[in-house]
């Protein structure tokens, strides 16, 4: 059975500035651009007929497109041996409001997740061995990457191969919503 998960892709400009950010290190397994995306919800192992049904549910969600903004980096895991590196997200309520929406539109088809929503993208993943990942957050605190609109959630399926994980589009979900102008955005015209 496919593994899938819920999220969407990142713009070329930000997926290379990322992976720049890899040092080379021989307990690091860095994520090359094509691999980097930011989850939403993972779904886990799922038969054809319940992506099936999660595709239906997905069809029917409305949302509105929102500007993301990777800010600052992180780990997960103890710091002594970590499990991912990550590149973290500005504080963003639309985002959580969108994971928030996913959650109630899938409570039918998925077990509630017991994990807290942490906006990232996985940068790298770490063996035995990668240590305190101190200098690197050190080195890249500061991270801010260009904020760009994100008008599409995807269906990805993940595969395991020997160069990681392989992740592919299997839907596509643009956002519903009209974008709501700011006070401060210039007048439109009819």
């Amino acid at each position: 059975m496919p593994r899938l998960f819920i999220g969407f892709e990142l713009p070329r400009v930000q997926a290379d500035a990322l992976a720049a950010l890899a040092e080379p290190a021989p307990a690091l397994r860095w994520q090359t651009p094509a691999q980097l995306h930011l989850t939403l919800r993972f779904l886990g192992e799922m038969s054809n007929a319940q992506s099936c049904e999660v595709q239906q549910s997905l069809s029917v969600l409305c949302w509105q497109a929102l500007d993301v903004q990777v800010s600052g980096v992180g780990y997960f895991g103890p710091p002594a041996r970590p499990s991912i590196l990550w590149a973290g997200v500005a504080d963003n309520a639309p985002l959580h409001a969108l994971r928030a929406k996913l959650d109630l539109l899938l409570a039918t088809l998925l077990a509630p997740d017991s994990q807290h929503f942490v906006p990232h993208v996985t940068l790298a993943r770490c063996g035995s061995g990668a240590g305190h990942p101190g200098r690197f957050l050190a080195r890249h605190r500061q991270l801010k990457l260009p904020s760009w609109r994100v008008s599409e959630i995807c269906l990805f399926t993940s595969e395991a191969s020997d160069n990681g994980s392989r992740y592919r589009v299997i839907a596509r979900y643009p956002s519903t919503l009209p974008v709501e102008m700011s006070d401060d955005a210039p007048d439109q015209a009819p």
